[in-house]
């Protein structure tokens, strides 16, 4: 086997962004590994478990345990228990690799799920091209070079997340329809400053313009993910007098930039459209809740509105000891899936090279998913045909209302023509 991996302010604390935390901890097995047993299956998970975004990575560790029991109490796979080990990256994209490193060398897991972001999940990446020691599941990464550019396409690595260019061409065909005929002209941006954040905003632009919207970009904010103190952005943001400001910031960045903002007014008045802002985690620990800003479904237990969704959403409740599920807890709850079905359609095999050629171009019934259902492409080991829609920010629950579902015929007809545009096909 060729294995190349290897090798001051108080809110990143906040009790609030945390909330439920030591509940899910105790749940997902720490400090890091669930009691081992020699006949069991491991399968490895990298997540941010402390920290500023622990909220995000706890909840996918717990959504990953909540459908492992159920696997577990029907009889596992072929007798077999499936064991979770877990590993914190503290969001450090050097520890991430690390943390691959030490669950492939000294756990032996040939099936891993990465809960990094961008920057972390491309290292990891880099770390596995040509290698056969596992299969990898990056459920975080949303940029859309990751498994869209062919020259880094590794056919053990899976994504198993939502897609910038998928959200880009959905929300610029909505948001251009819905503001349409309003005389909103002048926009500022605010978004992370990595690969997600500027990729993703720059083909919402370009999208939003593509369907008939009219958009002169006045400023653009790039903060440091994990930035505390966001008055610089807010005062260039103000500055600038937009008409709408569009965000992709998220976690403990989005509190900082609304609540920061909203000191000063820099709602007020204007339309915001911020994907993220839907997000549990932001809406239930924000001091003044924002009404009317457009947001996406990240996850919501309101949509898809149905009985298997809701009932996902209070099992997922009851394990946590009430924390929600976020965005990264269904879809590391999808990747699961995928794996165990890979496990079963092996008979246990945990072949990384097997369990990818099962799963490859597959469909799994989850919850969560339209229709009950989610694929992963064959063509790049991306996941397609997941819940997208836009809608309105209400102050109290459900927080979203006036749900919109976005087109994955269009979606896909265009993310086809953005490829050829890059080269990528």
């Amino acid at each position: 086997m060729n294995r190349q991996i290897g090798s001051g302010s108080s809110r990143p604390t906040r009790r609030d962004l945390l909330r439920g935390a030591t509940a899910v901890a105790a749940v997902a097995g720490f400090p890091a590994l669930v009691r081992a047993q020699s006949d069991s299956i491991k399968i490895g998970i990298s997540a941010v478990t402390t920290g500023r975004f622990a909220y995000a990575g706890l909840s996918q560790v717990v959504a990953v345990r909540m459908l492992f029991d159920q696997v577990n109490a029907s009889g596992g796979i072929g007798g077999r228990k499936l064991e979770l080990v877990v590993r914190d990256s503290r969001n450090l994209p050097e520890q991430a690799v690390k943390n691959i490193h030490s669950l492939i060398d000294s756990e032996h897991c040939t099936l891993i799920i990465s809960g990094e972001s961008s920057s972390a999940a491309a290292a990891i990446n880099d770390g596995l091209r040509g290698s056969t020691a596992a299969a990898c599941f990056q459920v975080n990464s949303e940029a859309s070079s990751l498994t869209a550019d062919p020259k880094k396409f590794n056919p053990l690595v899976f994504r198993v997340a939502r897609q910038g260019i998928h959200d880009a061409i959905a929300s610029g065909a909505t948001v251009s329809q819905l503001v349409k005929g309003k005389g909103i002209k002048r926009w500022a941006t605010a978004s992370p400053d990595y690969s997600f954040g500027r990729e993703t905003t720059q083909q919402f632009i370009d999208y939003f313009r593509h369907f008939g919207g009219t958009m002169d970009v006045a400023v653009q904010a790039w903060p440091k993910f994990g930035t505390p103190d966001f008055t610089d952005v807010v005062t260039r943001l103000l500055s600038a007098n937009p008409q709408a400001i569009y965000s992709l910031c998220l976690g403990g960045d989005l509190i900082s930039l609304i609540e920061q903002g909203s000191l000063y007014g820099l709602f007020q008045n204007k339309l915001a459209v911020i994907p993220q802002y839907s997000d549990y985690g932001v809406i239930d620990v924000v001091k003044q809740p924002l009404a009317g800003v457009l947001v996406e479904n990240r996850y919501n237990e309101g949509y898809p509105n149905t009985v298997a969704n809701r009932t996902w959403y209070q099992d997922f409740l009851k394990l946590s000891g009430g924390s929600k599920p976020t965005n990264w807890s269904w879809q590391t709850s999808a990747a699961a899936q995928f794996i165990v079905n890979g496990l079963r359609a092996t008979k246990g095999d945990t072949d990384p090279v097997k369990v990818a050629a099962a799963i490859r171009g597959s469909t799994a019934e989850v919850p969560f998913g339209l229709n009950g259902k989610v694929t992963l492409r064959a063509e790049d080991n991306t996941l397609i045909n997941y819940p997208i829609a836009f809608g309105t920010s209400i102050a109290a629950a459900p927080y979203v209302k006036d749900w919109v579902a976005a087109d994955w015929g269009l979606i896909l007809e265009q993310e086809a023509a953005w490829k050829k545009k890059q080269g990528y096909a």
